[in-house]
């Protein structure tokens, strides 16, 4: 399992349930890496999609407490009724806690696709320390306004910096892809 973020020079990841900064080649290289796999998000994260819907070409897993919502707009696919992967096209599991989510990933992990945490900041607290590699796309200045972090990983116990990509620019601003390692990974229960 891996995670994917953009932070800025603090480690600000979010305002108000939104990215910090528009970057549309940070995204096509998102949708380039997780087409295909299982994401990992929160409810709040889910409904920062477009739409509040899942993405396509991916399995949507949401770890919330507070699933009735979700259950009321979605299709939803019952975590134990995975025993056959779905067909991708943007399907939606519910967790309701770490024992389901684990019981899920035990499940889709025999499918052989790649498992991304996607955020919100809670979830990115919740489950690093079960992540191998941290994708973060290190945006080059500091956020006016930011309302949710995740740790600095160059203080992060465990993590190391394995790749510090070039810098690039789009429309002034300044960027680069880092990729983190854990040495400390943890076994989900």
């Amino acid at each position: 399992m891996d995670f994917i973020l953009a932070a800025d020079e603090h480690w600000a990841i979010g305002n108000e349930g939104q990215l910090l900064f528009h970057l549309p080649p940070d995204m096509r290289r998102f949708v380039q890496l997780t087409t295909g796999g299982i994401l990992i998000m929160g409810r709040k994260t889910l409904e920062s999609l477009p739409g509040g819907n899942p993405l396509k070409g991916r399995l949507n897993v949401v770890l919330t407490r507070n699933p009735a919502g979700l259950e009321a707009r979605h299709s939803c696919i019952p975590f134990g009724k995975l025993d056959v992967a779905p067909d991708g096209d943007g399907a939606l599991v519910i967790c309701r806690g770490m024992d389901e989510l684990a019981a899920c990933l035990r499940i889709a992990g025999t499918w052989g696709r790649q498992i991304w945490v996607i955020g919100g900041a809670e979830i990115y607290r919740l489950l690093m320390p079960y992540c191998q590699v941290g994708h973060v796309t290190r945006i080059m200045a500091v956020a006016t306004q930011a309302d949710a972090w995740v740790e600095n990983l160059d203080e992060a116990k465990g993590w190391q910096l394995a790749e510090r990509g070039p810098k690039m620019q789009w429309q002034g601003l300044r960027f680069r892809y880092d990729r983190y390692v854990n040495h400390e990974v943890k076994g989900l229960p």
